[in-house]
């Protein structure tokens, strides 16, 4: 089974192919924002580099957040056309889930967090001891310390989240508090892709039509100032 798998919920897009559960490439795109034009390349240099073509794969899979409102809605986009285009079904893979993917079997709880920006994270708490995410609360985007409040226990925690707000972490709960190294457990889409292919098999599809990402507050935009040659066009009525 060849599988699609793109990562688009932060500053570091990537895409990645797998056969089997195996990773046959991975390709990454370090950008402030995420712009429709930028994947297409993407994923044609990332084929090429897996000796694959888009008529041979056999599914999609996509982050659906949380995470960047402006990259979620671009991968989630290309990949519901690829599906429409292709004919092949797609899975949602949650991006707190992909993190934990990256700590099969860990002892301690893992505690998931993404930096939401505005003194925010995106939360969720996972049982890993079957080598696979078992989720054991809600996702949350909350203030890190609401999070940690609810921390009794040695814990692992894993993230950007968790990368901004270390001594904060650290300074409340102690020797309580693991800490991975800077860049494990990361968002790539090699754990995207394989969480996706596993749904697939599952016969977990995701809704062409209905799905929308996971953002779990809502999206805050700024207006921007009109440039002085737009200015002009409406004072002069053209």
């Amino acid at each position: 089974m060849i599988v699609i798998g793109l990562e688009t919920s932060s500053s570091a897009a990537s895409i990645a192919v797998a056969q089997d559960h195996q990773i046959l490439a991975e390709t990454f795109l370090r950008v402030d924002t995420l712009y429709a034009e930028q994947l297409p390349g993407l994923l044609k240099r990332t084929l090429a580099e897996a000796n694959v073509t888009i008529q041979g794969v056999d599914g999609f899979a996509v982050s659906i957040g949380p995470g960047s409102y402006t990259g979620l809605r671009v991968g989630l986009s290309l990949v519901k056309g690829l599906a429409f285009a292709t004919g092949k079904p797609f899975a949602a893979v949650p991006t707190l889930d992909a993190v934990a993917y990256n700590l099969p079997y860990c002892r301690y709880p893992v505690h998931v967090m993404l930096d939401a920006r505005r003194g925010q994270v995106y939360a969720a708490r996972y049982d890993m001891t079957e080598g696979r995410p078992e989720r054991t609360s809600a996702f949350q985007a909350a203030a890190v310390e609401d999070i940690i409040s609810d921390v009794h226990e040695t814990a692992v925690f894993a993230g950007s989240g968790a990368e901004v707000y270390r001594t904060q972490i650290y300074e409340s709960l102690g020797d309580k508090a693991h800490f991975l190294p800077p860049g494990v457990a990361c968002l790539h889409a090699s754990s995207i892709v394989c969480m996706g292919a596993h749904a697939l098999q599952q016969g977990e599809h995701a809704s062409l039509y209905d799905l929308e990402p996971l953002y779990l507050r809502r999206p805050i935009f700024t207006k921007q100032p009109e440039t002085h040659s737009k200015r002009v066009r409406n004072l002069s009525g053209k």
